[in-house]
């Protein structure tokens, strides 16, 4: 079993192998058009950029980046967030994707959704920490994920959901807080 390549070149293998579009897998030209239109992709290459030098040590460029890439994208992504490859920001406004979030391969994410801490206050009694997305996860528009959960693979989050505790691979959940609605089990 081969593992899967991270970064800017998992994406491009992604991007060139059947699951690369809604379509399928995009020729030179739609790649082209591809890179430089859509903000959501975008978004990923900058990202991609400044996390390489977060991980080698640098703090302030990538933090600048990471400026530079929202002013541009509408997208908040932390050079200190680990998103897998194949990942797709439909529309980038308003996605933030916090430090210390981890994202699987294969991912969409709609406008608005936010992936974060819970942050610490009085309020928040809960564990500390951040969410944890497996692959093929859909996060719908206005999606909202705080703090240490877990969203198995292949589940599928409704538009506006606040999700608070951990939901199971292969599930359909929305509502605030959400709920499953319909499981692998029930299929």
């Amino acid at each position: 079993m081969q593992l899967e390549q991270r970064g800017l070149l998992g994406d491009i293998r992604i991007l060139f192998s059947d699951a690369g579009t809604l379509r399928g897998k995009a020729d030179l030209r739609q790649a082209l058009r591809i890179l430089l239109v859509k903000p959501g992709v975008q978004a990923l290459i900058l990202y991609r950029l400044y996390r390489a030098f977060y991980l080698r040590g640098m703090r302030l460029l990538p933090e600048v980046m990471a400026r530079v890439n929202y002013f541009l994208t509408g997208a908040e992504i932390d050079p200190g967030a680990d998103i897998g490859p194949g990942c797709h920001i439909w529309h980038a406004a308003g996605v933030t994707i916090g430090r210390g979030v981890s994202l699987g391969a294969n991912c969409w994410l709609l406008h608005n959704v936010t992936l974060g801490g819970r942050g610490a206050s009085p309020f928040n009694l809960g564990e500390e920490g951040f969410p944890r997305i497996g692959d093929n996860v859909i996060l719908y528009t206005g999606v909202t994920v705080l703090g240490n959960v877990e969203i198995g693979s292949n589940t599928v989050v409704g538009a506006h959901s606040l999700v608070l505790d951990s939901l199971p691979p292969g599930c359909l959940a929305y509502g605030a807080p959400a709920r499953v609605i319909k499981s692998a089990a029930d299929a």
